[in-house]
């Protein structure tokens, strides 16, 4: 995601369960052994949060780049002596994390500026860890072929149905939103919700059966798709939206539909037995100057109430009073009904 946005989905458990026996742990060369995502996640993180540690402690991080999976099997394989100390997390894994009982808490005590965490998202991890950052997904459109796009999420069915544009979606399988966004949203959309989500797994079925829908896995082959002409308009994140759009796209336009756009949040957690250096780390991540450093840098909403944008980049984040907020622990135990509700439904 956005943030990393990846599920417990079993091709994901195989598929750690392979890394685990391939990849030896995490050499211990520096003070502090650090896992997170690549590309400019990676950049940013050093940038904005690993420089001024360093700086500041005269201690070293390593940074381990890989899926929270991975991350958690090596970790529950040697619980005693983990080969990580900190880990960033989606909001499926990292309650996956607790259930396990893989991490610390974070107290104003040791983490001070969780403190400084916003309302809507200080609570949500118990102190398990603390919220970093977050996206959200909301529309990206060709405004060359679509001049009126759907105001609302039930004008996005109905449009995708009647056959006023090409759409696409996550499929159910996309590690971060398949869930949530394909599954939770569409049903409570729809008077449905997470015990019954039959109404929305209806809908989107009528708009499969309609040839003007396409499923995604893959992020990059929705941009593929809407530069080619072969979608319209696209579920998709905010800040990968922007970045596409920024890279001499103007073509194409992103917006959040009436009522709000489902959050997909990204975590820091300290890993139980991991040094206590961890502690420290954690607080620098959350502190105002690197919350402002990293979501300007990676243009995505940040956790710190007092921290800021880039002013060129604070027009293109999602204000929170437009988050809608999915029952991620709930949706969590009921993923495999779910995905083979779907699965006998929609396809795989």
């Amino acid at each position: 995601m956005g943030a990393y946005p990846g599920t417990m989905r079993a091709t994901l458990l195989a598929a750690a369960a392979l890394l685990l026996l391939a990849a030896p742990a995490a050499a211990r060369a520096a003070d502090l052994v650090v896992g997170a995502f690549g590309g400019v996640w990676e950049q940013s993180l050093r940038k904005c949060i690993i420089a001024p540690f360093e700086k500041k402690t005269g201690k070293t991080v390593d940074v381990v780049l890989g899926a929270p999976l991975q991350w958690l099997n090596q970790i529950g394989a040697n619980p005693d002596k983990p080969p990580l100390d900190v880990i960033y997390n989606a909001t499926e894994t990292a309650y996956d994390a607790i259930n396990r009982g893989l991490v610390d808490k974070f107290t104003t005590a040791n983490v001070p500026n969780i403190a400084e965490e916003k309302p809507e998202f200080a609570s949500i991890p118990d102190g398990y860890g603390a919220i970093h950052n977050y996206g959200a997904m909301g529309i990206i459109y060709n405004t060359s072929t679509l001049k009126d796009p759907p105001k609302d999420w039930k004008e996005f069915v109905e449009g995708t149905v009647a056959g006023k544009w090409k759409a696409a979606m996550p499929s159910v399988n996309y590690p971060s939103g398949g869930l949530t966004i394909s599954v939770w949203l569409f049903a409570k959309t729809y008077g449905g919700g997470v015990d019954n989500i039959q109404p929305g797994l209806a809908q989107i079925k009528r708009m499969k059966d309609s040839g003007n829908l396409t499923f995604w896995n893959d992020p990059n082959s929705v941009l593929n798709g809407l530069k080619s002409g072969d979608i319209d308009l696209a579920l998709y994140w905010d800040g990968r939206a922007y970045s596409f759009i920024d890279d001499g796209n103007s073509e194409f336009k992103y917006y959040s539909p009436d009522p709000g756009v489902v959050v997909a949040m990204t975590w820091i957690q300290k890993i139980k037995n991991g040094s206590p250096l961890g502690y420290e780390f954690a607080n620098t991540a959350l502190s105002a100057e690197a919350q402002s450093c990293f979501g300007s840098a990676i243009r995505y909403g940040i956790a710190n109430k007092d921290a800021q944008f880039d002013p060129k980049v604070a027009p293109e984040i999602t204000k929170t009073s437009l988050l809608i907020f999915p029952p991620y622990k709930e949706i969590g135990e009921k993923q495999a009904a779910w995905v083979e509700a779907w699965n006998k439904q929609i396809g795989r």
